[in-house]
């Protein structure tokens, strides 16, 4: 009897069951790639590239898997092609449809860009260069060098272990700004 009542329950809640789910995974794939796999290039021209595909691509994927694994894109395609017969098609139908798929295909996609952004890697990868350098540094120092010089040495913010710009910006300072403005 009392599986019976826990069956029911999910069954009732199972659009909410399905949605924490499907953020869950988002989350615990998000942390684990930037846990493990994420390695800014720390080189010019890259970096922004490299950032901007882990932040929009996988998002991508993970909706339009959400928008294919949905069980009413039969129910949607169908309404859609189906001719008219006695019943019209109601355009506001097909729209209502559409929305309530894009919004649960949307869960995921959102979690992954919030939890990328609150970790800051990505950002700081991607926007080290954008480090406003009278704020931060040594802005004296800056004018002195040629732009590429000066954009080689800050696309190498990411990378501690290739950073060697520390007299015209201290690391630590410029890693804590960005990751400020991500979060």
């Amino acid at each position: 009897d009392k599986f019976r009542m826990i069956f029911q329950f999910l069954q009732s809640k199972q659009e909410s069951f399905m949605n924490g789910t499907c953020s869950i995974m988002a989350l615990a794939s998000a942390q684990m790639y930037s846990a493990f796999a994420f390695n800014c290039p720390c080189l010019p021209g890259y970096n922004v590239a490299y950032s901007a595909g882990i932040l929009l691509a996988p998002p991508l994927v993970l909706f339009l898997l959400g928008l294919v694994m949905n069980s009413n894109v039969s129910m949607l395609a169908e309404e859609w092609k189906r001719p008219p017969g006695h019943r019209a098609k109601d355009a506001a139908v097909l729209h209502c449809m559409f929305c309530s798929m894009a919004q649960r295909a949307l869960i995921a996609p959102v979690v992954w860009v919030a939890v990328t952004l609150l970790g800051g890697k990505c950002f700081l990868c991607a926007l080290c260069t954008a480090v406003p350098m009278t704020m931060l540094g040594n802005g004296s120092l800056a004018p002195g060098l040629p732009p590429p010089e000066l954009a080689c040495l800050l696309t190498r913010v990411p990378c501690p272990e290739v950073c060697d710009g520390d007299w015209l910006l201290a690391r630590e300072v410029a890693v804590c700004y960005l990751c400020c403005v991500s979060q």
